[in-house]
């Protein structure tokens, strides 16, 4: 090889591991959903992830037959959602839409189990949670690896924003991690209906389901509506896969020049 190729070929190498030890922006992509369309007891969906992570199965239970309104489980209902501000480049997104009655009770239950990728990097979102009754009147807890139910004491919150191609939310979601119970005591729209949306990581490794109670007060026939979203990181490709891809190349020049 002649020095200039091999010099070539050096900074070549220089210049590739340089750029892959620099971690890029974080990228989110959220999981897509389907499901039976059947809400209630019976009611099935599927988040799944676009990267070969598994799924994360929704269920929903009451002990009453008539907890749910006509758009439970109907996801297309809140699609298209936008989170772009916390999650650029992600789009227009799929969620999932559980519909409680008010005065019953409700149980949305996401089980983690046939999830492979990184729990405590996945990203679990509500949305839409009404304010519109005494709070807190939605609890969130999680089955841990022994089988125990215990509060999201580890989750981190990454923000909140507005679901900006949905309404826009009066009041801003909180989750009190200790218990588990959400409230929304800051007015952040007047015009705004329910609460924007918040979103958390640092899921415990080992976690089995996520179990979304809600409790809900007297106040109308139509029901809540309340969506629920993952996210997970798209994986960097790798020093070596980089280095290799670009060796290749140079030395594909290399040979060229020298037919």
């Amino acid at each position: 090889m002649k020095n200039l190729e091999k010099v070539l070929l050096t900074v070549l190498m220089a210049v590739v591991l340089g750029w892959t030890s620099t971690s890029r922006a974080v990228q989110y992509d959220f999981l897509s959903v389907s499901g039976n369309g059947i809400g209630g007891n019976f009611a099935s969906s599927t988040f799944t992830s676009g990267n070969g992570n598994g799924v994360i199965d929704v269920t929903h239970s009451s002990p009453s037959l008539s907890a749910w309104g006509t758009l439970d489980n109907i996801n297309t209902a809140i699609y298209p959602s936008q989170f772009t501000t916390l999650f650029p480049g992600t789009g227009q997104v799929q969620g999932h839409l559980a519909v409680s009655m008010y005065n019953d009770f409700t149980t949305v239950t996401f089980t983690l189990t046939n999830y492979t990728g990184n729990l405590p990097q996945l990203v679990f979102g509500i949305w839409n949670t009404t304010d519109e009754i005494t709070l807190p009147a939605y609890n969130v807890q999680l089955l841990d690896a022994s089988n125990s139910i215990v509060p999201p004491t580890t989750f981190n919150l990454i923000g909140n924003q507005d679901n900006t191609t949905q309404v826009a939310g009066r009041h801003m979601m909180q989750l009190n991690t200790t218990n588990g119970d959400i409230t929304a005591p800051v007015l952040i729209n007047n015009a705004g209906t329910h609460t924007d949306a918040m979103f958390f990581n640092n899921i415990p490794v080992g976690t089995k389901q996520i179990i979304v109670t809600g409790h809900l007060g007297p106040l109308n026939n139509v029901g809540d509506g309340v969506g629920y979203y993952f996210a997970e990181i798209i994986p960097e490709p790798t020093s070596i896969a980089l280095v290799g891809l670009s060796l290749v190349g140079l030395l594909t020049v290399i040979r060229r020049k020298r037919v």
